[in-house]
């Protein structure tokens, strides 16, 4: 016992230093942690600073957030078309030999197709939740003969909304109610893919109402209505200034739409991407009136069908068609022709043209870098009064994002158009490079 009171005590004494060790490390690591946490919180505290001083607000007190697209689109086209940098239908040689969208191959590189928006939202407005938001782009006057190097602004969208849980109110400008979808594509933003071709696209200022008739779980049915700026893309021959002849009948245009839906967050999904659940499908009329001359007024009407559905697997399929007479000012309607062969009068406008046209595109995004997919569209003109007379056009996209906000886009677009003499053929390259914001 007397021997082991020493050997206790030695082995005390070289176990202190290996707990002094074992504590300064412990110490030194609970320091560094710290010190970790204090740079964090030191971040944390600039990042917050920062974006109280840079966040965006408007006069109202309501935070404006700011959403931009940058992006360069290089094109080549081939054959003769409509306009080189957009092509909506081929051109006949025959046409005008001697401009530049004539020529055999055209190529180019732009940023008019660059988007700038923002957005707002703000609760108990009336009882009901507002949103507010606008887009831009650098398009005007971009499909003139001889554009501006310089792009300038356009304003594409311009939307409020009120929603309380049953009806929703929107008012400002935006795609017709019956025609409120569009393909999804990089090299088609300024004027959407199966423009002349199935799609009727025009942002135009409205009214909109949307009444919600009954829901059933994940399901509901809807009947919307809309009070739309009348717009025919034809001037009156003999009015002094000239006038739009859609503007000159003195009276708004109408559309209504009965829509079936499935998928509570379908709004929540964005309308140029792959959509993951849930489907739409609606049925809608147009009608509008048009005075081309002094005496005259035209009915311009349409009838039509919209869907959209995902087919599950990162799959989804979405398309419009439609039926009517007169609806150039929808967005190329009738292959952007109102009438055909012009009367003997210089003051006659020619036959009221009917088209029967709709798309189809088909897109899958089966990995989050990757989406792609195909489609076609075509419109027939009934009869053989029109210059042309049916424009078929298929397309194919595929979208590489390497990193956020990156984005590479390649794009295909075959046109074939169908004139009184035969058809004409043309081809569209597109590669745009752009990160989103």
């Amino acid at each position: 016992m007397l021997l082991s009171a020493p050997v206790a005590s030695a082995q005390q004494r070289d176990s202190i230093p290996r707990d002094r060790g074992q504590r300064t490390t412990t110490l030194d690591s609970l320091a560094a942690q710290l010190a970790r946490t204090d740079s964090a919180l030191a971040l944390l505290r600039q990042q917050v600073a920062t974006e109280s001083v840079t966040a965006v607000r408007m006069r109202s007190r309501i935070q404006l957030d700011l959403s931009a697209r940058l992006v360069l689109n290089s094109s080549l086209t081939t054959g003769a078309v409509s306009a080189a940098e957009l092509p909506i239908f081929a051109a006949p040689s025959r046409a005008n030999a001697n401009t530049l969208a004539m020529a055999p191959s055209v190529f180019g590189i732009s940023m008019r197709q660059a988007l700038l928006g923002g957005s707002v939202s703000m609760d108990s407005v009336a009882g009901a939740t507002l949103l507010a938001d606008f887009e831009l782009d650098f398009f005007a006057r971009a499909l003139e003969a001889a554009p501006p190097l310089f792009p300038e602004p356009r304003l594409r969208t311009a939307r409020v909304f009120l929603l309380w849980p049953r009806t929703e109110v929107m008012f400002g400008m935006e795609t017709p109610l019956i025609s409120d979808l569009n393909p999804i594509s990089t090299a088609g933003v300024a004027i959407p893919v199966f423009a002349g071709a199935g799609n009727l696209w025009n942002w135009l200022p409205q009214l909109r109402l949307t009444q919600t008739l009954a829901t059933r779980g994940q399901w509901s049915a809807a009947v919307q209505g809309a009070v739309i700026s009348p717009n025919a893309s034809e001037r009156a021959v003999s009015a002094t200034p000239a006038t739009d002849i859609g503007q000159a009948s003195a009276r708004p245009a109408v559309e209504s739409r009965l829509r079936l839906r499935h998928g509570v967050a379908l709004d929540d999904q964005p309308a140029q991407g792959v959509l993951t659940s849930g489907f739409e499908v609606g049925i809608g009329t147009h009608r509008g009136w048009l005075r081309p001359s002094r005496d005259g007024l035209l009915t311009s009407w349409a009838l039509t069908a919209d869907m959209r559905a995902s087919l599950g697997h990162g799959v989804e399929i979405r398309g419009e068609a439609y039926r009517g007479s007169l609806l150039r000012g929808l967005g190329g309607g009738g292959i952007g022709q109102n009438f055909g062969t012009l009367g003997l009068a210089p003051t006659d406008v020619g036959a009221p043209l009917t088209d029967v046209a709709g798309w189809l595109q088909v897109n899958a995004q089966w990995h989050p870098m990757l989406s792609h997919g195909v489609g076609c569209g075509t419109a027939r003109v009934v009869g053989n009064r029109a210059d042309r007379r049916r424009n078929t056009v298929c397309t194919g996209h595929a979208t590489w994002r390497p990193a956020v906000p990156l984005f590479v886009s390649l794009e295909y677009r075959g046109l074939r158009t169908r004139y009184s003499d035969g058809p004409w053929s043309a081809r569209h390259w597109n590669l745009a490079i752009g990160i989103d914001l």
